[in-house]
């Protein structure tokens, strides 16, 4: 259990629900003060509400600006709605990186931490893994999103 009382985020679903979870937070505020989601966009200074839709089904997380916006719009301690943020991105990181594979590409291309005399090289182990399976992670989708702008 973590401080706050809630199971640490291991899984693929408990890292979905870290998504959906600021969602949802914002999603009390606005209701909470009655807003609708044109009203909130306007009060934001957007156009267009759509995006609000995204955030609140958490299929979209904010950027810092506008988690920053929500907190001074409706009166909350600076910061207090980035802890949650952070929690989404961690979960968004953890599904996008599940089941990657951390190994090389080809024969003697180790990764940092493997072999070597150097200072610790057990110690970096597991950051190299989470390093490699972060890169291959962006890589592949970086792949899929270019695949549609190329014929």
């Amino acid at each position: 259990m973590t401080p706050a009382g809630r199971p640490p985020l291991a899984s693929g679903a408990d890292s979905e629900f870290a998504e959906r979870e600021l969602g949802i937070v914002l999603r009390r505020l606005r209701l909470e003060h009655g807003l609708s989601m044109r009203a909130l966009a306007r009060r934001l200074g957007y156009s267009a509400h759509s995006m609000f839709s995204d955030i609140e089904m958490g299929r979209r997380i904010p950027s810092e600006a506008l988690v920053g916006s929500y907190e001074e719009t409706f009166g909350l301690p600076p910061g207090s709605l980035l802890v949650v943020r952070q929690r989404a991105m961690a979960g968004r990181a953890r599904r996008m990186t599940a089941g990657a594979d951390p190994r090389p590409a080809g024969p003697g291309q180790g990764g940092a931490g493997q072999g070597g005399a150097g200072q610790g090289g057990a110690d970096q182990k597991p950051l190299s893994g989470a390093v490699a399976r972060l890169a291959v992670a962006v890589l592949s989708r970086t792949r899929s999103v270019v695949g549609r702008w190329i014929p």
